[in-house]
């Protein structure tokens, strides 16, 4: 019989729990294996430990028992030996230089656990498995995980892909109006919102004429320069704001 002390806990939670240390400790031999060709050279040892379990529905921990106490759980390891092409027929590759861990990004802890159940360890992750594979998450997650976050990770995962870059900047008159141009890479994209992209002049307001991937015009009033110096801002979309100098 459970004492008063002891808490109940799912099945299903506690092997997601145990699942997701061992994805961890998978991941760490991904990595291992880019620099030992052959790791655990031991064959057919057994490990036997007397433990005390303790589950609070997220994690797993464990106690060793004493000498003489009783009651404790008893868990066996057998060690075997794995290469470096059974590394990585099993892992997933290491999250590379340039991708965003889940862990990085402003999401409910709740959804960045579930994502990390199924083994999304970067946006990049996410986006393959909801666009190249098209996985329907919200389904898998039994609505745990929004569609919006969704939306905003695999965004914000393309912009780090196809960082913007400006190369130059002109002014111009036409039609009577001062019209400031930058030319450059990945400025507006088609994921761009209503509302982007956006720029202000030494915090004033500017009206965008015209904007694509390759070029931003740039509606600018003598209003708008204070002096010599005048700074521009420019929010292409919620993931990509980079802020340049102008002189007059």
């Amino acid at each position: 019989m459970a004492t008063k002390g002891n808490k109940s806990w799912n099945l299903e939670s506690f092997l997601d729990s145990l699942i997701l240390e061992l994805d961890k400790a998978q991941d760490t031999l991904s990595v291992k294996g880019l620099n030992r060709r052959l790791t655990y050279m031991v064959q057919d040892m057994n490990l036997e430990l007397q433990l005390f379990p303790e589950f609070d529905g997220d994690n797993v921990r464990f106690t060793t028992a004493k000498p003489g106490e009783k009651g404790a759980s008893k868990i066996s390891f057998q060690l075997g030996s794995i290469s470096d092409s059974q590394i990585r027929e099993v892992t997933r590759p290491p999250i590379q230089h340039g991708e965003t861990s889940i862990d990085e990004v402003d999401i409910p802890d709740h959804e960045r656990k579930e994502l990390k159940k199924l083994g999304i360890q970067s946006t990049e992750d996410l986006r393959r498995t909801v666009e190249d594979r098209n996985v329907d998450l919200g389904k898998v997650t039994k609505k745990k995980v929004s569609y919006s976050s969704l939306a905003n990770l695999i965004n914000q995962a393309r912009r780090q892909e196809h960082p913007p870059s400006v190369a130059k900047a002109s002014l111009s008159k036409a039609q009577g109006n001062t019209v400031l141009t930058l030319e450059g890479n990945n400025l507006a994209s088609a994921q761009s919102l209503d509302q982007f992209p956006a720029a202000v002049i030494n915090d004033q307001p500017v009206e965008i004429l015209s904007a694509n991937n390759k070029q931003l015009k740039i509606k600018v009033n003598q209003t708008h320069l204070t002096g010599h110096d005048n700074q521009l801002k420019v929010a292409l979309d919620p993931y990509a704001v980079f802020t340049m100098n102008l002189e007059s």
